[in-house]
């Protein structure tokens, strides 16, 4: 199942971070960077979430679980340059450099309770999973990554869907693409809460089916990802398309 959601992730952030890239080239506006670099990373992330990916890192490294380390990373500085280019889109411009500062340093602060976290507690017998969720330093590691993701994707919510309703009516494609872009935070928020609550409800002795927690949660992310991916999109589409309307129109006066 993770094989195939995420190689199926990995294919579109490949052909969506080009596209964002080049978009940047010659743009000075931070959030078409910040787009293009959070793909990019998040892309970085879903390859290493592959099971075949993460195999192949683990015997080149001989370090164990090094792939669910780093699609971790990935996946908090993903949701940081995400905020950057919500701040960037939502609010004005004399708030951005505070705004990135705030979410660099918390995004900070998560890695670096994280990273010293996973180092002390791997070994070739733990999985950073919720498989493993039984062990306490596993559940801890997991939990603080899952309430920044919760967070996190809670504020994009927010952002996304406000700037959705700014733009509906007045420019349908991006109005569509942040619409898309607030259903993926609120399936990034659902993912967090379908492994929070089980680990949470693991250490209560009263855990609820980890099949369907190991069929869910990822089902959960690859939408989200996927309904990022489309929705960021969206508006440069628009762009283009009102751009060739106008080539044609000029065209034929």
């Amino acid at each position: 199942m993770d094989g195939i959601i995420f190689g199926t992730c990995s294919m579109a952030g490949l052909l969506v971070t080009a596209l964002c890239a080049r978009r940047a080239v010659g743009n000075p506006r931070v959030s078409t960077w910040s787009i293009a670099a959070a793909f990019g990373v998040c892309t970085l992330g879903v390859v290493f979430a592959v099971p075949a990916v993460a195999s192949m890192a683990e015997r080149a490294t001989d370090i164990e679980n090094i792939a669910k380390l780093i699609a971790h990373i990935c996946a908090i500085l993903w949701c940081a340059f995400l905020q950057v280019t919500m701040v960037d889109l939502a609010y004005r411009p004399e708030y951005l450099r505070s705004a990135i500062f705030q979410r660099g340093f918390a995004a900070f602060v998560y890695l670096a309770i994280m990273v010293p976290l996973f180092l002390a507690t791997n070994a070739p017998d733990v999985a950073f999973t919720t498989a493993h969720a039984d062990d306490g330093q596993v559940a801890a590691y997991l939990l603080i990554y899952l309430s920044y993701v919760l967070i996190t994707c809670g504020e994009l919510a927010f952002m996304c869907g406000r700037t959705a309703r700014r733009n509906w009516g007045i420019r349908p494609w991006s109005g569509a693409g942040f619409a898309l872009s607030t259903a993926a935070a609120v399936l990034g928020m659902a993912y967090a809460v379908s492994k929070g609550s089980y680990i949470l409800c693991l250490i209560l002795d009263s855990p609820w089916s980890l099949e369907v927690e190991e069929v869910l949660s990822p089902a959960l992310a690859g939408l989200s990802i996927l309904c990022l991916f489309s929705g960021l999109t969206l508006p440069m589409i628009g762009v283009l398309h009102e751009r060739l309307r106008q080539k044609k129109a000029l065209a034929t006066s």
